[in-house]
């Protein structure tokens, strides 16, 4: 079974402790090596690793495991150090200058092996012995690999062959894991790439509960949950990578090598939460953000940061959510469907992982696809349109006037004259005494020749009258009614095309500038956020940097304490000293080296009769030939007098005298203070640690409120923001309805100015047939 265990894929930070320094994360405490390795376009690749259970030989004891650089030496040569097949006769990938190229962790080394048919694979070498993973290893690929992948959703598992032989090391054979490469982008690359597209996002959304439910149907559970192991493939469907803490039913009673990424987990899970029901927080949390981008795209640029390692929510939004700046957005949300999703995880934060249920989408889709469907991202709800045919509905101002209201089509003017009028005999008379009078005198030549033009007036005459006699036929006239009724009512429509262009210009303005309002308000709430983080940076820095004196002053306390008692007693101190030199006479000097008789008579004429009489002794270079140094012995009063016969030895003996006294004086001295001086000593010590201790605890509890107050203006500002921005889009969606309710209005106009220029014409045609001069001169004559 050639099995791809996909690893992490993000070059980027992990978190949590046990993290190794590589591409990818390690997440979790003790995490495990990553079994994967995957690559996305545009993503980078990599892999996680972290100190924690691993293949070994299953002996219980530890062995110590080669290093990279030993992998990468005997690498050199695949035909030597692999047994696997497609492995030895394979191509290692290779650095410029240090031969096979291996990415490192804290776990272990993978390298990249081409085999002769293109087919690539990423070779996990362990760098400790971890010999619990072989077990695990083992279970994991047997349930997988009897999975059908038929009854699956999607194709999401990748598989692995885990080689307990796999490379030869310095004659010693140690475990690799052999994974095939993994295509795919992370789930944050893809959002950012198709965030706008709505559909795609609900879609995947879907997709990933189906990967869900097939987890929960087979009792499985993939233990790290994250944007860096789900894998969106080229067709859209998902893969899972990194199996390190999988759950499968054969590993019941074992407990998580891992405890998977901490902005994707319960704050309450724990390694006896390893079982099936492990995921489904983390399926909660990435089924919410993804649902929430999308039916709203700007809430990822209100709460994803860039290189962020979560979604749109963290794990601070976790363990603290009544300082959350997405709980608010979520929970308020204008689509009822997000504020529901919402609703339900935000109440399973407070649950223990065993009562978490499974991920469902059981909340009626139609709430909330049916606010959004057809609008721009995150408006709401479409206003009712106006009635059909309503006077002025859906009209914007500039248009009204101009559109005719509907009239029922006036009935055809066909048919011919009936009931011939008194005006009718009168205009056949006036016809046949204008046309055949004239005519049949000319004929019998009652006229002159000279009176043809008279008779062309008279024949004028006579058509004259038949026209008046036609035009003043009620058929004639209503007919040349509704002929000027057609056109004033197709002059009235003649603009129709323009409105519908100058709608269209209005839609577009319209989603222009929501586009541009989205974009100011997403830019305006990430500075928000990053006001907050930067304030609560500084905050914070500058507590630490109080609160660190503060205490260091705390620390020092005891010190400070015995140098005050010490100060104390050293009044007490000296003044023995002092005592015990002024018992001292000088004249004790006579049994030191060089000191004599005379020496004693001129210290004593200088006014020196005790050790307490002088203080030390100075020297000044002499201006005698020999080189030597003037010694001054020091007064208490300060003064300095040279003593005769005393010389830089024997000075120097004085004051080496005199300093031995002085060491043996000090060495019996009081050692104690009086019991109420040391008393007020440590109580005004214990007093100023008091106040040290309260000046901490005002400094943090100041710096707590001044975060508070931080918090609570953020939220209210995006609050303001968010709802100021609903009310845009509100209006906006008004403003559409209304223009898309004219432009389907204009658009009946069009056809309608259509149907009124058949009509004219068709009124116009049948006038001339049926009520033209003809038709008249017949009517007039038969009376039909």
């Amino acid at each position: 079974m050639a099995f791809s265990h996909g690893g992490q894929h993000t070059t980027g930070q992990g978190q949590g402790q046990g993290q190794g320094p590589v591409p990818g994360q390690g997440t979790g405490q003790g995490k495990g090596p990553t079994p994967g390795w995957a690559q996305g376009p545009g993503t980078g690749t990599g892999f996680g690793t972290g100190p924690g259970p691993g293949p070994g030989s299953g002996t219980g004891a530890i062995r110590k495991f080669p290093t990279g650089a030993n992998y990468a030496e005997a690498l050199q040569h695949p035909e030597v150090c692999f047994q696997d097949t497609a492995l030895k006769l394979g191509t290692v990938q290779q650095s410029p200058v240090l031969g096979p190229k291996a990415i490192s962790g804290n776990f272990a080394s993978v390298f990249s092996v081409t085999a002769t048919d293109g087919r690539r694979y990423a070779v996990k070498c362990f760098t400790r012995d971890t010999s619990a993973l072989t077990s695990r290893y083992t279970a994991i690929s047997a349930t997988l690999g009897a999975l059908d992948p038929d009854r699956l959703s999607q194709r999401w598992s990748v598989g692995f062959d885990f080689l307990d032989e796999g490379v030869l090391v310095a004659g010693v054979w140690y475990p690799v894991l052999k994974m095939a490469w993994v295509q795919g982008t992370d789930l944050i690359n893809w959002i950012v790439r198709h965030r706008q597209d709505s559909a795609a996002v609900l879609a995947l959304a879907e997709r990933f509960h189906e990967l869900v439910t097939d987890l929960d149907r087979y009792g499985i559970a993939h233990g790290d949950l994250q944007h860096g192991n789900i894998l969106v493939a080229d067709d859209g469907t998902l893969r899972l990578v990194d199996y390190d803490g999988m759950y499968v039913a054969a590993l019941h009673g074992e407990t998580a090598t891992e405890n998977g990424h901490r902005n994707y987990q319960s704050p309450f899970r724990t390694a006896a939460d390893f079982g099936p029901a492990m995921d489904r927080f983390s399926a909660w949390i990435i089924y919410l953000s993804l649902l929430a981008v999308a039916t709203d795209s700007a809430l990822w640029d209100q709460l994803h940061e860039d290189h962020g390692e979560y979604l749109i929510v963290s794990e601070a939004d976790f363990k603290d959510p009544s300082s959350s700046l997405a709980w608010p957005l979520l929970l308020t949300h204008h689509d009822t469907r997000l504020r529901t999703v919402a609703a339900r995880v935000h109440s399973l934060l407070a649950e223990p992982c065993a009562s978490i249920p499974e991920l469902t989408t059981d909340t009626d889709p139609a709430a909330g696809r049916g606010q959004s469907k057809g609008r721009g991202k995150g408006q709401g709800p479409v206003p009712p349109s106006a009635a059909p045919g309503a006077p002025g509905a859906g009209v914007p101002p500039w248009m009204a006037g101009r559109i005719p209201p509907a009239h029922p089509a006036a009935a055809s003017p066909g048919g011919a004259f009936s009931g011939r009028r008194p005006t009718d005999l009168a205009s056949a008379v006036l016809a046949l005494l204008g046309t055949v009078l004239p005519g049949t005198l000319t004929l019998v030549s009652a006229l002159p020749a000279a009176y043809a033009p008279t008779q062309a007036i008279a024949l004028a005459a006579g058509a004259t009258a038949v026209t008046a006699g036609r035009r003043l036929r009620p058929e004639h006239r209503a007919a040349r009614q509704r002929v000027r009724e057609l056109s004033h009512q197709a002059d009235l429509l003649k603009d129709s095309r323009k409105a519908l262009l100058h709608i269209e210009l209005e839609l577009r303005r319209l989603d222009d500038t929501s586009a541009r309002d989205d974009t100011a308000t997403a830019n305006a709430l990430q500075a928000l956020q990053t006001e907050l983080r930067d304030e609560q940076s500084r905050v914070t820095l500058d507590t630490n940097r109080r609160t660190a004196r503060l205490r260091q002053e705390l620390r020092e306390l005891p010190a400070t304490e015995r140098q005050e008692l010490a100060q104390a007693l050293e009044p007490a101190v000296t003044a023995y000293v002092q005592e015990k030199l002024r018992g001292t006479p000088i004249r004790t000097v006579r049994s030191l080296p060089t000191m004599g008789t005379k020496t004693v008579l001129a210290l004593l004429n200088a006014g020196i009769r005790t050790a307490a009489d002088f203080t030390g002794v100075t020297y000044e270079n002499s201006s005698n030939s020999y080189g030597s140094r003037a010694a001054y012995l020091s007064l208490p009063s300060g003064r300095r007098v040279r003593v005769h016969g005393v010389g830089e030895a024997r000075a120097a003996t004085l004051h080496d005298w005199r300093a031995s006294l002085e060491q043996q004086a000090r060495s019996t001295a009081p050692t104690e203070l009086p019991a109420d001086v040391e008393r007020q000593i440590r109580a005004s010590v214990i007093a100023r640690g008091t106040r040290l201790q309260a000046d901490v605890r005002r400094t943090e509890s100041e710096a707590k409120r001044s975060k508070d107050q931080l918090q609570q203006r953020i939220t209210a500002a995006r609050q303001r923001m968010t709802s100021e921005q609903q009310q845009r889009r509100v209006e906006t969606q008004r403003q559409r309805s209304v223009l898309l309710q004219s432009q389907k209005q204009l658009e009946g106009i069009n056809t309608q100015r259509e149907q009124l220029h058949d009509q004219l014409s068709t009124t116009r045609t049948e006038m001339r047939e049926s009520l033209g001069n003809r038709s008249y001169m017949r009517f007039l004559l038969t009376g039909r």
